[in-house]
């Protein structure tokens, strides 16, 4: 795989412009562009920005909405049920927080299920800006069917991602694992590089075992941990649709097919630790615990252990204006802007 070397602001504004052709607002552009650049920087480019062709074609093909009326469908206090009205993903997750962070100034803790919304990119994304304000927060989401139920090889589960935060001492806790061995997007970057994937990641479409990501993209995804990424899926289905009416997994399409609307489900939990114990107690607490687990010994081949979040944290913080771009990824976007005349 061959990169390319380009200015941040630049591909920033490229990206938001192409969407702002679209007719979606800036203020959506930029909420949109800057998790996708977010996951870049972090260095998770399957959810970076090789998604914006996907969501053109998507947006081209009338199956997500521009223009989204998001709104609350059903208001219990401190639980909601949002409509997302088939906007991008993260234009519906971004709106959701802003209500949840309202709602956080009367209550101790807020829960929100959404239904009619798409792709939204990475949890940590989300989960960040929550431990960034003193919260607790668990937030998923279901994706389309690409994982097998644990000892099937037919594709009816989501690799339904986990995303968990909380904010300590100099430092942040922030979990974002898919449930399944791997993100499919991490799959076709590995395609892009021309490299193999390892055993037990996935299927091919007869069943079997497969270092081929060619093979893997058209066959299945393995669990994580075996039956026990399966359980999980299942549960996070359970939360982003089962309690929303959006769709399950196997009812809904993956984020690269532009066939018809996703009605993905999203979950949000959040509280306000402030209302249970000191924020700045808790906060010396997790710092101090952080540091105990830093300090253990290490085994042979690991030079140093890392608290969840804190690696993708110290890659953010090495980028200055420069950023390394798949040459593929770059190239379709510049495409995209050139059929967009931006």
């Amino acid at each position: 795989m061959n990169e390319v070397e380009v200015n941040i602001n630049e591909i920033y504004n490229l990206s938001k412009n192409i969407l702002v052709s679209y007719g979606i607002t800036e203020e959506e552009a930029k909420a949109t562009v800057n998790s996708l650049l977010d996951a870049e920087l972090s260095g998770v480019s399957s959810h970076g920005l090789m998604r914006l062709k996907s969501y053109a074609q998507r947006i081209e093909a009338g199956v997500i909405n521009v223009k989204p009326d998001i709104r609350i469908d059903k208001d219990l206090d401190s639980v909601l049920l949002i409509d997302g009205d088939n906007g991008l993903g993260q234009v519906v997750a971004h709106k959701t927080l802003k209500i949840c962070f309202d709602k956080l100034e009367n209550n101790s803790s807020v829960t929100a299920v959404v239904k009619n919304s798409n792709h939204f990119g990475t949890t940590a994304f989300y989960s960040k800006q929550v431990a960034d304000k003193g919260y607790l927060s668990i937030i998923s989401s279901n994706a389309g069917p690409t994982m097998a139920p644990w000892g099937g090889y037919e594709p009816l589960l989501g690799t339904n991602p986990l995303g968990a935060s909380f904010p300590a001492e100099n430092s942040n806790f922030v979990l974002d694992i898919a449930s399944s061995a791997s993100a499919k997007g991490k799959i076709r970057a590995i395609k892009n590089k021309g490299e193999s994937i390892p055993k037990g990641w996935a299927l091919d479409h007869q069943g079997y075992d497969t270092e081929d990501p060619e093979q893997a993209i058209n066959g299945t995804m393995l669990p994580i941990g075996n039956h026990k990424g399966y359980g999980l899926s299942m549960m996070i289905d359970s939360l982003c649709a089962g309690l929303s009416g959006a769709s399950l997994s196997y009812e809904t399409v993956s984020v690269g097919s532009a066939k018809r609307n996703a009605n993905i489900g999203h979950f949000f939990y959040i509280i306000n630790i402030d209302d249970l114990i000191p924020l700045d107690n808790f906060q010396t607490r997790m710092g101090d615990w952080f540091q105990n687990l830093k300090n253990s010994k290490t085994r042979e081949g690991f030079e140093e252990i890392y608290i969840p979040g804190e690696i993708e944290d110290n890659r953010k913080k090495n980028v200055k204006d420069i950023i390394c771009l798949d040459e593929i990824v770059y190239e379709g976007i510049l495409n995209l802007a050139t059929q967009r005349q931006v």
